[in-house]
């Protein structure tokens, strides 16, 4: 693997530039996507996570020297994992060469029967030189992404599995200095539940080499209502 993109965003500040149509978002379009880049950009962030292939071309065209982690959310039917979870989006990815690929790395099996962290192990061996990303929930599931090959663990899935529910709403940074502790020379990344400056230096404090903070910069939808669900009454 390349390593010079780990350099690139090392101590840095990624932002996630996704939206989807179906939970009523109104910025979902590549234009959109495009806008929130932009703006993320000239704010100073060091690269983008991005959302499926259309929006990924967008931002690309517009930003073709920053790093993108690269990722395509697909629903299957039987499984919960839906973070580029088959060959086929990898590939896709691959193809617009996005520096960074995530990939789901939970302790779940994907529509082909593998589980999440074995999938990575098959995308390593097809692409050696490819950065991968486990965004992943748990320290045994970043022992087992460690063994099949991930460059990045990320704590994407934290509060979205069984597993992790207690941390629905927080950061879990027990987790990340566990996984610091665990594996020194690894790559790692905070993601999700980033509301505050104190928040993700709180994430770098307890051993994160980058952050990727996503809701609190490029969803007004959903910070107008945690506001509206937290204070006063509506």
């Amino acid at each position: 693997m390349n390593h010079s993109v780990l350099e690139k965003i090392r101590g840095k500040v990624l932002v996630s530039c996704q939206g989807t149509a179906e939970n009523g978002n109104p910025f979902y379009l590549p234009e959109h996507m495009v806008l929130m880049a932009r703006a993320a950009a000239a704010g100073g962030c060091a690269g983008f996570r991005v959302n499926t292939p259309p929006n990924i071309k967008a931002v690309r065209a517009e930003f073709p020297h920053m790093p993108i982690i690269g990722i395509y959310k697909i629903v299957e039917d039987g499984s919960e994992v839906y973070i580029t979870p088959n060959m086929a989006a990898v590939e896709e990815l691959v193809s617009l060469g996005c520096e960074i690929i995530a990939m789901d790395g939970t302790n779940r099996k994907n529509a082909g029967g593998l589980y999440a962290w074995e999938f990575i192990a098959e995308v390593k061996k097809k692409y050696p030189h490819q950065c991968v990303m486990a965004d992943l929930a748990t320290l045994e599931e970043a022992r087992l992404c460690a063994g099949a090959g991930a460059d990045i663990l990320a704590t994407t899935m934290v509060g979205y599995t069984e597993e992790s529910r207690e941390y629905r709403t927080a950061v879990n940074y027990g987790l990340v200095r566990r996984m610091r502790e665990e594996f020194p020379e690894r790559f790692i990344i905070v993601e999700g539940k980033l509301w505050t400056v104190e928040d993700a230096q709180k994430a770098f404090d307890s051993g994160a080499d980058a952050v990727v903070i996503g809701t609190a910069i490029t969803n007004p939808m959903g910070i107008t209502r945690r506001f509206v669900t937290s204070v006063g009454k509506q």
